[in-house]
């Protein structure tokens, strides 16, 4: 699904530039981002984090920029019109979009490759989505809902950006990717509950086995970052590997180049253009974790390699006086810690119990919710997931009103039903089963003793279920009464369940150019953010009613920002 199981896996350097320096040296600059902003009020994250000032006492050291780096220290000089800064999904498509539009682009990433954190992407009505049936035909809901789940906290010009463009920008990715042979299929698994609707769009590329050209990917779940890292090469745009950037450069107000810390010493890049931060997430920062999204820290954090993500061009930008979107940060969370790599937990909307054998939360919802309702009810941070024999029957009869991830699965438009839902949950239930994260009894009881709970609890806690699901009415949590199926006929089933952090989606305030803002919401001059390290689209929580959306958002950001680069947006 949007954001697949297991490690994010890195790309091969395989075709890589060299690295070598652009000619010319660079013009006279007048200062370096090493030095702390000037002074701006320190209430609370939004104050202190969000006007770059620096750290008073007792506020995390990332407040305080660090020392300028010398004019004297820097071994090299570069000239680009373009540096983007992170090599990841948002970064290539930053880099693929200014290159395409004639620009010189230079893209510095900080470990040994480009890099891949998920699988599908999802948009809002491109033309192959369209043209297969799977339209959005109600944006204005669909956006409300997105707001919504934001808590109107998000800023609604972002919002529409990405409902606007998001589709023309899989059209223009598609259109580039067609000399790939690259195939495009739809996730059908998507919610149908009215009280919570995803909307179809999101898009899985791949590249058919035997295709002419397969041989050039590692046909990893990551397919699409390595196609965008092919075809910015095929655009000559230059990569410098293990060179990650430290500190921003700035001539009066505006910032023109970056700082980066290589192997061969310091090696500065001037951008006449302008510089793009696409350097991820915060995720592996545990200050900046705990300053900007503390809840983030009850899930297990599965895409974050250590060093990587930490939160670096939100420093270069708070350091260049940029503010930061208003804390807490949304994480995306899914309830997949116990999944293995083959297989997901069969969840669905069965009852849910805690460690102690006890029901807490309405079941019959999406990821999110059930990703934060297990972080703040268990001490654990483990629930358990209890349903019978008639499993199948009452997931079956559930997709046509509800599904969405860890719900359904991985079924795409016009190849596959409802049908190879249960045939794969079939078979993921007995992977868990041998793996020893899915249990099966003949009783309550002993079904009990083996997920570690109460036996009397747990048997209480079924009994009263299976009252509120006869009377059709939960007057515990409000389940909808579709999604009340019976845990009566053996053998019992049960499913260990806890939460996964996929990314923290906050960052740096930006406008509709995505160029970085001040504290007086007023642009910074040559610096843009994307991806992740980029704010304001998301706030509260994230809206998953457009599966697949954070990659949609990288994709769609950094078509965007190279055309402004370009002067064509």
């Amino acid at each position: 699904m949007e954001e697949s199981n297991g490690q994010g896996k890195s790309l091969s350097r395989r075709g890589f530039l060299s690295g070598a320096a652009v000619a010319g040296a660079a013009a006279a600059l007048s200062g370096l981002i090493g030095c702390s902003p000037a002074g701006a009020s320190a209430e609370g994250a939004g104050g202190a984090a969000g006007n770059g000032a620096q750290a008073p006492t007792g506020q995390p050291s990332f407040m305080t920029a660090p020392t300028a780096i010398a004019d004297g220290d820097i071994a090299e000089t570069v000239e680009t019109e373009v540096l983007v800064i992170g090599a990841g999904y948002s970064g290539l498509a930053s880099a693929l979009s200014a290159a395409e539009n004639g620009l010189q682009v230079v893209v510095a990433e900080k470990t040994a490759q480009a890099n891949g954190r998920g699988a599908g992407t999802g948009v809002i009505n491109s033309s192959y989505a369209v043209e297969q049936g799977a339209e959005v035909t109600d944006k204005a809901s669909a956006a409300f809902r997105w707001m919504q789940t934001c808590g109107n906290r998000a800023n609604e010009s972002l919002v529409s950006l990405f409902f606007e463009e998001s589709g023309k920008a899989m059209d223009w990715l598609l259109e580039k990717a067609e000399p790939y042979n690259v195939k495009v299929d739809l996730w059908d698994g998507y919610s149908r509950n009215p009280l919570l609707p995803d909307e179809p769009g999101y898009h899985m590329l791949s590249v058919d086995a035997g295709a002419a050209g397969v041989a050039d990917f590692d046909q990893n779940a990551f397919f699409t970052v390595e196609l965008l890292y092919h075809l910015v090469q095929d655009e000559g745009v230059e990569f410098l590997f293990e060179s990650p950037a430290v500190q921003l450069v700035k001539e009066g107000d505006r910032v023109i180049g970056a700082i980066l810390d290589t192997s061969d010493g310091y090696k500065k890049v001037v951008a006449s253009k302008g510089v793009v931060l696409a350097t991820g997430d915060i995720a592996g920062d545990e200050e900046m974790v705990d300053y900007y999204c503390p809840v983030a820290k009850k899930a297990q954090a599965i895409y974050t390699p250590v060093g990587v993500n930490t939160g670096d061009g939100h420093k270069m930008a708070l350091w260049a006086g940029a503010a930061m979107q208003d804390a807490p940060f949304p994480p995306m969370l899914h309830p997949q810690r116990y999944c293995d790599k083959s297989s997901n937990q069969l969840q669905g909307p069965f009852m849910f119990v805690n460690q102690g054998g006890s029901r807490f939360f309405n079941e019959g919802t999406w990821v999110q919710p059930k990703s934060l309702q297990i972080m703040q009810n268990t001490d654990d941070g483990i629930a358990y997931t209890i349903f019978d024999s008639n499993w199948q029957r009452d997931l079956l009869d559930s997709l046509p009103h509800g599904g969405g991830m860890f719900w359904d699965s991985f079924r795409y438009l016009g190849t596959s039903s409802y049908e190879d839902t249960i045939s794969y949950y079939e078979n993921s239930l007995q992977e868990c089963l041998e793996m020893g994260t899915a249990f099966q009894a003949d009783s309550i009881e002993e079904l009990a003793e083996q997920i570690g709970a109460p036996a009397d609890v747990l048997k209480a806690s079924v009994e009263r279920y299976n009252e509120l699901c006869a009377a059709g009415e939960d007057t515990d949590f409000n389940k909808d009464a579709q999604f009340l199926y019976q845990v009566a006929e053996p053998p019992f089933y049960s499913t260990k369940v806890g939460a996964c952090l996929l990314t923290i989606v906050g960052g740096v305030k930006v406008d509709r150019n995505l160029q970085c803002l001040d504290g007086e919401n007023q642009p910074i001059e040559g610096l843009y953010a994307v991806g992740n390290a980029s704010g304001s689209v998301y706030a509260v929580d994230y809206p998953i009613n457009v599966p697949g959306n954070s990659h949609g958002r990288c994709l769609t950001w950094g078509y965007h920002v190279g055309r402004v680069l370009a002067g064509l947006a």
